[in-house]
Formats: C-alpha cells, structure tokens, sequence
C-alpha cells in the first residue's frame, strides 16, 4: 500500500495479502477457474448462437404472415401474433433469468421482473393469435399442428397461473412450498414453449408455407428451430433435474 508521499509500506502489504500453505486447495482453485472460464465462453457462443437462429427463423415466418399487398387475413393475424408471442419473447424472457444472458448487466430483481413481463405479453399475443385462428375454422385441432397449438395453448395458461405462485413463493408458502412452486412453473414454461415449436414445425409443413418459399427451406427452417429450441431447453431441463436429484437425495439421506 502506498503512503501520502508515494512510498510502499511493506508491513501493510504484507499482512492485508492471505498467504495459503494448502498447495492442494491453491490447485484445485486454479482448476476451477481454468474450467470455468471455457465454460462461460461456450454459453456466451450458445447465446448469441440462440439470438441469431431466433432472430432468423422468426424474420422468415414473419415476413410470410404480413406477405399480403391488402388488408391481413385472420390466417396472417394468426402467423404474426403467436410466432411474435412464442418465438420472441417467450424464449427471451426464459434466457433472460441466466446470468449470461443478454440482461445480464441487470440485477436479478430486474431480470425476474423482466422475465415475467416478457412472459405475459407473450402469452397474451399467443392465446389472442390462437382464439383467432379458431374462431376462423369451422373444424379445430383436427391436423397435428392444431392439436399441439391446443396442448402449448393450455400449458401457457397453466404456466402463467403457476408463474404467480413462484413469484410470490414466499408469500404463499402455505400453500405450495416455495421449492416446489419455482420448480413447476420451470417445468411446465418449459413443455409450453416446447410444444409452441412443434406446432411451429408443422405449421412448415403447411402448404400454404411450402408453395411459398419450398419444401427444402421449410426444412431448414425445421433444423434452425429445432436447434434453438434444443439450446434453450438444455438449461432449465438441467436445473429441474438438479433440482430433482437433490429433493431424492434430503428425502434418502
């Protein structure tokens, strides 16, 4: 440390630095910094991977929604509001909650209040995109990517209604335990947004899509979505197995 005058006071120095004899503690530091700082790039390349793939497939899929010179159908109101609703911003607000993410120069208060705004525009574009789209056909959830819209459609309904319990888990711990709240609600936003781009796989597959663009592109729009897809889930399904193996291991042990 340096004096008023710019001299180095050794003593100071001496004692303010924690000198450690354990080399094999100094090791097994230097190993975990050495793993973890490999780690943190591959997440950040997986992230921004993530955002170019989202950013994509949804800029195509957009562009065949509004492709209409006139007025919008309820076919392209249908396109527009449930890719903006599921592929936007319910797998933003989903990556947001990491400490990587593209909010990570936010607190954690504000990426969870982040998450959950995120989360409920979403969820409203895509049941307003859905109920159009319903209210359009004479027959509904007769193809399979009606009925994986229906079964994402009812997994976001019961997420947002589960997302209340985890953001006040403290508060209603009478009624759920907290653990059990955050961790329900991960597992079914996760099968919600994983059913939404099934749906979307399908909805490809569509001839309305195929004659469009073409077959072939539709199956690379396929592979783009399956693998942000994939990226996205890894994370919580990770977590919630965490989570799972520790609750068997108190309950064992």
């Amino acid at each position: 440390m340096e004096t008023e005058h710019g001299d180095t006071d050794s003593t100071v120095h001496r004692d303010s630095v924690p000198v450690s004899n354990n080399h094999e503690e100094l090791g097994t530091s230097s190993i975990s910094a050495s793993f973890h700082m490999p780690w943190k790039f591959v997440r950040s390349c997986a992230n921004t991977m993530v955002y170019t793939l989202i950013g994509g497939s949804s800029f195509v899929t957009l562009w065949f929604g509004m492709k209409s010179p006139s007025e919008m159908t309820i076919f392209q109101w249908h396109i527009v509001l449930c890719v903006t609703g599921y592929q936007l911003l319910m797998p933003y607000a989903m990556i947001c909650l990491q400490s990587d993410s593209w909010a990570s120069a936010l607190s954690f208060t504000h990426r969870r209040r982040a998450h959950w705004i995120m989360q409920l525009v979403g969820s409203i574009l895509a049941f307003v995109g859905s109920v159009l789209m319903m209210s359009r056909k004479t027959v509904n959830f007769n193809t399979l990517h009606g009925r994986f819209a229906l079964a994402a459609l009812l997994f976001t309904v019961v997420s947002l209604a589960n997302g209340l319990f985890s953001l006040y888990a403290s508060q209603l711990r009478r009624y759920m335990p907290p653990r059990l709240a955050i961790l329900s609600h991960t597992l079914i936003g996760t099968l919600a947004f994983l059913l939404s781009s099934v749906c979307l796989v399908y909805g490809y597959l569509k001839h309305s899509f195929t004659d469009w663009a073409s077959r072939e592109f539709a199956y690379v729009l396929i592979i783009i979505t399956c693998s942000y897809t994939f990226l996205i889930c890894f994370s919580p399904i990770c977590k919630i197995c965490r989570k799972l193996f520790e609750v068997v291991k108190d309950k064992m042990f």
